[in-house]
């Protein structure tokens, strides 16, 4: 096989050099891709350059929720659960193959009179603010049909529970996807492309940046009229290429246990009320995800992992609402994500605004952070009408009506699914996990699989086909093996071993298609490991 991926990369780096830009991203997780897709979407030329991988920071280690923001409503936050709601009904159309509607169940202790006011009202104007319109109207339950929904939750005090619907999602590969539709749409795109620092003119107004290429090690650089920084929590750190910015900018923390699904027989999600905040059992495929936490974190942006005392806590919370008596042991992978918060430094993180907010330095740089997930495409948005502030007529945005790669109605996915599994042989779970992970494309997938003879899962216990390794390399942007397993596949928090029984045989087909002879393929799974176990290893346990 040729390495025609590295190829491409080559040929979007020689592009960045060569011409000249009506907007350039820095970051490739949700929001930055974000921005790229809405400037393709207005005819802007634009690029987006990352110096790791699609997605590797914070837009693959969130809790996978789209959804409306139910807690804010304690604050009386009306906007930014309208917001959020309007977003999740608008993504739930525009990537169906990548965002669902799940069922989670919040149960009631203590005096029955004063929850049920208090969460009726709730509930109902949650509803009213646009919950309903996906078809996911809340239910009041009693006691009975809690325990039913909940085998093993606690009995005493319990005086019943309300259910309600949110999306689930696979953060990176939804975030993945958003980049890959800008590229598809005409955006240049290069990963392990760090900015050095800033081009300006004699009156210091930015012109461009620098990169260095971090794998041929070049240096290069890229003219552009406008630049967006949406580096997340790396925008305010001391290490910054582009300079620590006068935004004050205050990560937090927020840790996840993942727990396979036999080991909590739940029949819905759960929301759990704790103090100062709140707790998610989400539904993930083959597992739960128990989380999150809120903690000031002031250390290195890179690759964050959980903390023991926040395993401890995520567990408590659990086992005070459940007769399960989860330990350490029990999980099969825990991960961190840091959120970029914007705020006034002192306090509880988990008072600090969840709005994101965009500003602009001396420079002309524009820098977006703070927000949340379910809003990434109000904030891209936003900050793409910011730098073109003064044209006129200013192009306006298209991507409220811009469907994502490989989205289809559902029920036209469910049908390709049946087809695929009666012409290609794949079991039916399998075809049905293939195209909940790539939607329409899933057939290219298959055709893809079938000319290279990898149409076989990659192990007995998981429904991830060969093929999708060498799909991910081919058609997603993957350089390594880390990219691969732990944000294509993310076999990296939900198996014990991290993949390691995976990990040689996707080494050989990403190896023939990324030119790595026996030597590197050996090196990228000694290096996989050691980073996946650092990253998803419970601690402690």
């Amino acid at each position: 096989m040729t390495s025609s991926p590295l190829t491409e990369r080559d040929t979007a780096l020689a592009r960045l050099a060569d011409e000249r830009w009506d907007v350039l991203i820095i970051g490739g997780g949700i929001v930055g891709s974000g921005a790229l897709l809405d400037a393709t979407s207005r005819g802007l030329k634009a690029a987006l350059v990352e110096q790791d991988d699609l997605s590797v920071g914070t837009s693959s280690r969130s809790s996978r929720l789209i959804h409306g923001g139910l807690r804010y409503l304690e604050d009386l936050r009306i906007q930014l659960v309208r917001e959020a709601l309007t977003e999740r009904s608008r993504l739930l159309r525009l990537a169906p193959h990548l965002v669902r509607l799940e069922r989670f169940l919040f149960p009631v202790y203590g005096w029955p009179v004063f929850h049920r006011l208090f969460m009726g009202a709730g509930l109902t104007l949650y509803d009213l603010l646009g919950a309903a319109r996906d078809g996911g109207r809340a239910h009041h339950l009693g006691a009975g049909a809690v325990a039913e929904l909940i085998p093993g939750i606690k009995r005493e005090g319990l005086r019943g529970g309300v259910t309600y619907c949110d999306g689930v999602e696979d953060d990176a590969r939804y975030s993945i996807a958003v980049a890959l539709t800008a590229a598809e749409h005409g955006a240049t795109i290069a990963t392990r492309a760090r900015v050095s620092g800033l081009l300006e003119d004699a009156a210091g107004r930015m012109t461009g940046v620098t990169l260095r290429d971090r794998i041929g090690g070049d240096d290069i650089e890229v003219r552009a009229s406008r630049v967006i920084d949406a580096t997340g929590v790396w925008l305010g750190h001391p290490d910054a290429r582009l300079g620590g910015s006068t935004m004050k900018l205050i990560p937090s923390r927020g840790s996840h246990l993942v727990f396979e699904r036999e080991r909590l027989p739940l029949k819905t999600g759960m929301t759990l009320r704790v103090p100062g905040r709140v707790v998610f059992v989400i539904p993930y495929p083959g597992a739960w995800l128990v989380g999150t936490t809120d903690v000031g974190d002031n250390g290195a942006p890179d690759r964050p992992v959980p903390t023991g005392d926040e395993v401890d806590e995520i567990l408590a919370n659990v086992n005070h609402v459940l007769d399960a008596d989860l330990t350490r042991d029990d999980a099969v992978g825990a991960y961190a994500g840091l959120r970029p918060l914007v705020g006034v430094p002192g306090g509880d993180t988990a008072r600090v605004s969840r709005e994101h907010t965009i500003h602009r330095e001396r420079s002309g740089l524009v820098r977006v952070s703070g927000g949340k997930y379910t809003t990434y495409r109000l904030m891209a948005r936003d900050a793409v009408d910011y730098v073109l502030e003064g044209d006129d007529p200013m192009p306006p945005s298209r991507t409220a009506q811009m469907p994502l790669l490989g989205a289809a109605p559902r029920e036209q996915l469910d049908r390709l699914a049946s087809k695929l599994a009666a012409e290609s042989g794949l079991d039916a779970k399998r075809a049905q996990a293939l195209v909940d992970r790539h939607g329409a494309r899933a057939r290219e997938v298959v055709t893809l699989g079938q000319a290279s003879d990898l149409l076989r899962p990659l192990a007995d216990d998981r429904t991830e086909l060969e093929a999708e390794v060498a799909w991910a390399v081919e058609r997603e942007h993957a350089l390594s093996l880390d990219d691969i397993l732990s944000r294509r596949m993310r076999l990296s928090m939900s198996r014990r071993d991290r993949g390691e029984s995976l990990a040689a045989r996707v080494a050989e087909i990403a190896g023939a298609r990324l030119g790595w002879d026996a030597q590197r393929q050996a090196t990228e799974v000694e290096q996989y490991l050691d980073s996946a176990r650092r990253e998803y290893d419970v601690p402690g346990a």
